[in-house]
């Protein structure tokens, strides 16, 4: 992402020399969470119809505080009906199974939810959706 610096004149700086520090660190956090993450799209064969994103999520160490604030976030997403996360403390990168409905929430809705948390303490390396289905419907 190329940035521009702006420098402000002397005489735009009077009384608000704190506002370009803030426009400047908006603008610089603002790139992490604007990453595009690719989403790949499947069709396979199941018991029953459902929508899961498959989130490869890396930033977590711990299973009980960084596992469980990602999963409760997901559950707060309106239109998702399930969050499993399976984590590995020796992985780098750990992957959320999010069961939702695609009428309710899109996927970069969940991908988003995910970079929040903590100001982007995580991040989603990679997403693929899978869509479920019998084969009678496929």
């Amino acid at each position: 992402m190329a940035m521009t610096l702006i420098q402000p004149s002397a005489s735009n700086t009077t009384g608000t020399p704190g506002l370009w520090a803030v426009v400047l660190g908006a603008l610089l956090t603002a790139g992490c969470n604007d990453c595009p993450v690719e989403l790949v799209h499947v069709d396979r064969a199941g018991s029953t119809e459902e929508t899961v994103a498959q989130l490869a999520i890396s930033g977590m160490m711990c299973e009980i505080a960084c596992v469980s604030k990602v999963r409760k976030e997901l559950y707060n997403v309106q239109g998702v009906a399930r969050a499993d996360i399976h984590f590995d403390a020796g992985n780098t990168v750990d992957t959320a199974y999010v069961a939702y409905d695609p009428a309710l929430v899109k996927p970069e809705a969940l991908i988003a939810t995910v970079q929040d948390i903590g100001d982007g303490l995580y991040a989603v390396e990679a997403a693929e959706i899978v869509h479920y289905a019998p084969e009678s419907l496929r």
